[in-house]
């Protein structure tokens, strides 16, 4: 029984793990789900380009902006830098170092400082710094671990533009905006509500200030800016992969403006879990629902363990017992036990004299005749619809049966060789009998002749006298007696022996 609990245990805390992660990457990928028009195709940006007479205005302004902790960039990302700012000379570069960007935030965004200040990463405050400086200049904001494979011009006719990234949402090491677009307004004036400690560095960042914020943010833009046929696309773009180029093979990205090394300098050691989540997360999802299922097949076809509550007629009995543990005197009523009161020491055993043990089971009223035969009788079951006797029936149950023996282990003989062959009685309910000392009167207590059904040997006990029971069980001792269920000795009745009446007149 225990073991069957523990699988019990075990298979809802699975599928509670497994429930609830469906449900939470479902909601987050509806939440985040990006409508196919917001896309930026290449049809677009050949018409841009075909446009000779620029006819199309620019709205993002020619100005670079990355970040670092100092003005001196490390050797690996200086020439990937170097290049970009040489492929597009006319475009003006803004590096923001730690502490210029300190400066910049108390200089034009003061209400935003304490915030700043008391990040607990850096690069908690190198991502906030981005939404700022492109709502105050605009431009185009590149990670140093991105290099430039295209002229950027064709896409600074959108107002903002956000790269897509893997599994949902959008990524903030690539952004384009023009200068007080409300996107940004929106985004920098939500980071203070954005900011809570999630414990590990890889969630808090992400979720703070990282790319599942400004994905929560675009959420958050698109319910309430919905398309329109003026802008089919919306207000805020999205670069798919074919034209961002991360995640994305050669053959996939012929066309893209960038290309990327994937620096992730500022990931702590909690994101190769994550990372290892995000590459196995579904192999180990399915292995969960394969151990799921295998395990309900199995409880289903496991033999269930017999019921150690006796059965009469299809009843299940229940009779009260006297039980004592720890000292203790207590009412097993099968469901549940009450406890004596008044009796903390270890009394006599009300029915039987009780031996030094630490438990006693003592049974009350016995529950029918233990000669008889262990099969039921025919009216114990149901005959409405006989078994079938097709041969194929046979032929399948026989060999279910053979699998389960193979499976789950031969099962014991029955007792009587004509039980294999019946159907199992059908429970009609439960028999729940209580001693009729529990009367609130006992003067209605009729007397009935006791007439066991069981063999005269069962009910033999040894004569207890009403002085050995406990105080608050002595009270009904003569109830007990007249209902044949202990046979008391009182002290009258040893005054009126033929022993005692000898010893009297000797």
């Amino acid at each position: 029984m225990l073991r069957r609990r523990t699988v019990y245990a075990f298979l809802c805390l699975l599928a509670t793990v497994l429930a609830g992660t469906v449900l939470v990457l479902s909601s987050i990928s509806y939440y985040l789900s990006i409508e196919y028009p917001a896309y930026i195709t290449e049809d677009e940006i050949n018409f841009v380009l075909r446009d000779s007479r620029h006819t199309i205005p620019e709205r993002v302004p020619r100005i670079i902006h990355q970040t670092w902790k100092s003005e001196t960039l490390p050797a690996k990302w200086a020439n990937v830098s170097q290049g970009c700012r040489e492929m597009m000379p006319d475009y003006e570069y803004m590096l923001w170092t730690d502490a210029s960007a300190r400066e910049f935030i108390a200089q034009h965004y003061e209400w935003f400082l304490d915030t700043y200040d008391g990040y607990t990463y850096p690069i908690q405050r190198a991502d906030a710094i981005r939404y700022f400086v492109l709502h105050h200049y605009g431009g185009v904001y590149i990670d140093l671990d991105m290099g430039c494979l295209r002229r950027m011009d064709p896409l600074l006719v959108h107002p903002v533009i956000l790269p897509r990234t893997i599994p949902v949402g959008v990524s903030n090491d690539l952004m384009f905006s023009e200068k007080n677009h409300p996107f940004m307004a929106q985004t920098i004036h939500n980071l203070i509500r954005y900011d809570y400690n999630w414990v590990l560095n890889y969630p808090t960042v992400m979720f703070s200030t990282g790319p599942m914020f400004l994905s929560a943010q675009y959420g958050a833009w698109t319910s309430t800016h919905p398309l329109t046929p003026d802008l089919p696309g919306g207000e805020v773009r999205i670069l798919p992969k074919s034209l961002y180029g991360k995640n994305a093979k050669p053959e996939e990205a012929p066309h893209s403006f960038f290309v990327h090394y994937y620096g992730s300098s500022w990931h702590a050691d909690d994101a190769a879990f994550i990372g290892f989540l995000g590459k196995w997360g579904k192999g180990l999802m399915w292995i969960g629902m394969v151990v799921l299922v295998a395990g309900l097949i199995r409880l289903a076809l496991a033999p269930r363990p017999k019921s150690r509550i006796p059965r009469i007629g299809g009843y299940e009995v229940l009779i009260p017992r006297w039980t004592a543990k720890n000292g203790r005197w207590y009412l097993d009523l099968g469901w549940f036990a009450l406890p004596a009161s008044g009796i903390t020491t270890s009394p006599p055993s009300p029915i039987l004299p009780s031996e030094s043990s630490d438990e006693e089971d003592p049974q009350l009223l016995p529950l029918y005749d233990t000669s008889r035969s262990a099969s039921p009788a025919p009216s114990d079951y149901c005959l409405d619809t006989p078994p079938p006797s097709s041969s194929v029936f046979d032929y399948v149950r026989r060999a279910s049966r053979s699998v389960m023996d193979v499976v789950f282990g031969q099962e014991e003989p029955p007792s009587t060789p004509s039980r294999s062959r019946r159907r199992r009685p059908r429970q009609r309910g439960v028999l729940f009998f209580l001693p009729a000392f529990l009367n609130s009167d006992r003067n209605e207590v009729e007397a009935v002749p006791f007439t066991p059904h069981a063999r005269r040997s069962s009910y033999l006990r040894p004569r207890v006298e009403a002085s050995s029971l406990p105080p608050e069980k002595q009270r009904y001792a003569a109830d007990l007696a007249r209902a044949g269920l202990v046979p008391l000795v009182d002290t009258h009745e040893r005054s009126d022996s033929p022993s005692s009446k000898a010893t009297t007149d000797c």
